[in-house]
């Protein structure tokens, strides 16, 4: 066991490193800046009347009871957001080091070479509890160590426990479905799915009734009322995990290796595949599915509680107030912006994860197959960036079709079509600049392209926090997004929108330079 972890964590530690620093970092910056902004209980009363309606109750969960101290602010519009992001880190290691290497060829070598199964497994399994620890270690340290007025020891623990749960659920359910399923694209595409659906699921009964969101684990973390109530006993679900590592562990040893229990039938004729681009809009197609259906559900979730948003600003002069501010804008419209704001960062996710993809093929030693093949190692980088960009898009697009859809029965928002189709406008050009960085990073070196990644969790944190506290625009100002209208409160501003845009495609254009002259894996 002790060989094949060590060769696991030769090909993840740079990854697991980077998530840690970036999501460990993220989380620890957060406490100082609420304890700055909001001082005062007034201020912090004043906020928590503007969270407690259906949008922010969808996005981020019910308000805790008692004292909205600074460490209860932290918690309640930290914790569901924590969650996706350590259940996406969990589902990627996860899928990399299961099916992904069975897909390669690498298991059938090892198990060759006299490893076990059993040492496989094992493996694994302390790869995902491992890094989980290791994260929650370093929350619960840093949050300790800075010893703010609000933030006690048992707050700190049940939050440090309560995303490191969370995120080793969703990587065991990444084993199971990697036993379960005929390859790594679906049990990725499936995990992933599953982490939204939750989400969303969540969102929509927690603004009905919470007690439906009882199936759902995000609605464990919130349960945990953490510096508030500190309920330990909403970490006993979570205890689902062991029932599940039992699963993924009688699922694989049974398997045969390249084998799955669910088969679909996905060769029933030979194709002739015949270029690369075709290739690999094959080998994707789970993905782009799995994260179009997703993104046409976020915009269905919140589009379907636009309603109850209006009667609860009509009822609140003092919210509706705060968010006109001095545009005279619709306090609706305005709310309705900033959610199609944190939608537009969202949708930049599979456009990452389709640049990623040609990383692959070159750990795979199959970039090289291809080139002598006589098809241009930029060329092939050139396409993942033209798709992963058209992508995004589109991404964006389907989600404002689907949240006007979903909002056309609510009274009082004047927003038509055509505005919702401005907006996905206006957010592709830092769809565009994203894709491009990637490319950049990717032409430079392999390892650099986490920074990808590191800087649009960056993006989504500051936007996302923006919506919600109001934090300084310096932070912002560091994001493509925050150049841009906030459409369809604001009219489209072009001048911002056309930089952006050719920024990125400078980005690209770089990123292939960089790409045709270094060496391959």
């Amino acid at each position: 066991m002790r060989h094949y972890l060590s060769m696991l964590l030769r090909d993840t530690w740079f990854r697991i490193l980077m998530w840690l620093i970036g999501t460990g970092g993220l989380t620890l910056v957060v406490p100082p800046a609420f304890d700055g902004l909001y001082s005062t209980a007034a201020e912090r009363e004043a906020l928590r009347a503007t969270l407690d309606n259906p949008a922010m109750v969808a996005l981020v969960g019910p308000v805790p009871p008692g004292e909205y101290t600074t460490a209860v602010m932290f918690s309640h519009e930290m914790l569901v957001f924590m969650g996706i992001i350590h259940g996406l880190f969990g589902i990627m290691i996860a899928n990399s080091i299961s099916r992904k290497m069975e897909d390669q060829g690498l298991l059938e070598y090892v198990t060759s070479a006299g490893i076990t199964r059993q040492s496989i497994f094992g493996s694994q399994l302390v790869i995902g509890i491992g890094m989980n620890l290791l994260l929650g270690t370093v929350i619960f340290g840093g949050l300790t160590i800075m010893n703010i007025d609000s933030f006690g020891i048992s707050g700190n623990l049940l939050y440090a426990l309560g995303t490191s749960l969370f995120g080793l659920l969703f990587f065991v359910i990444t084993l199971i479905l990697a036993q379960l399923l005929p390859a790594s694209e679906w049990s990725f595409g499936v995990s992933l799915s599953l982490l939204l659906l939750f989400y969303l699921y969540r969102a929509s009964t927690d603004v009905i009734n919470t007690d439906y969101s009882v199936i759902s684990p995000y609605h464990w973390l919130s349960r945990l009322e953490v510096y508030s109530s500190n309920i330990y006993a909403w970490l006993w679900p979570f205890a689902i995990i062991l029932v599940l590592i039992a699963a993924a562990w009688v699922l694989f040893a049974r398997r045969d290796l390249d084998d799955a229990y669910l088969k679909f039938d996905l060769h029933k004729k030979t194709r002739n595949i015949r270029s690369y681009p075709r290739l690999q809009m094959t080998g994707m197609k789970v993905l782009v599915t799995s994260w179009m259906i997703g993104m046409i559900l976020i915009g269905l979730s919140y589009g379907s509680i636009f309603g109850d948003l209006d009667s609860f600003i009509g009822d609140t002069p003092f919210l509706a107030q705060a968010m006109e501010g001095e545009s005279g804008t619709n306090p609706l419209v305005q709310f309705v912006s900033t959610l199609i704001l944190v939608t537009a960062v969202v949708g930049a996710v599979p456009a990452l994860m389709i640049t990623s993809r040609i990383m692959t093929e070159e750990k795979s030693s199959r970039l090289e197959l291809l080139m002598s093949t006589r098809i241009p190692r930029a060329a092939m980088l050139n396409f993942h960036g033209i798709y992963a960009a058209l992508i995004g898009v589109l991404g964006i697009f389907l989600s404002m079709v689907s949240m006007y859809a979903a909002s056309m029965a609510a009274e009082g928002i004047d927003i038509t079509f055509g505005d919702y189709v401005m907006a996905a406008v206006n957010y592709a050009s830092p769809t565009v600049l994203l894709v491009g960085l990637s490319m950049l990073l990717i032409g430079l070196s392999m390892k650099l392209h986490i920074v990808a990644w590191l800087y649009l969790l960056y993006s989504f944190m500051v936007n996302y926090l923006g919506v919600i506290v109001g934090i300084d625009e310096v932070w912002q100002q560091a994001t493509p997004f925050y150049f841009l209208a906030e459409v369809p409160s604001e009219n489209i501003e072009w001048a911002p929108w056309l930089i952006i845009l050719g920024i990125g495609i400078g980005l690209g254009l770089a990123g292939l330079a960089c790409f045709r002259r270094r060496d391959v894996a």
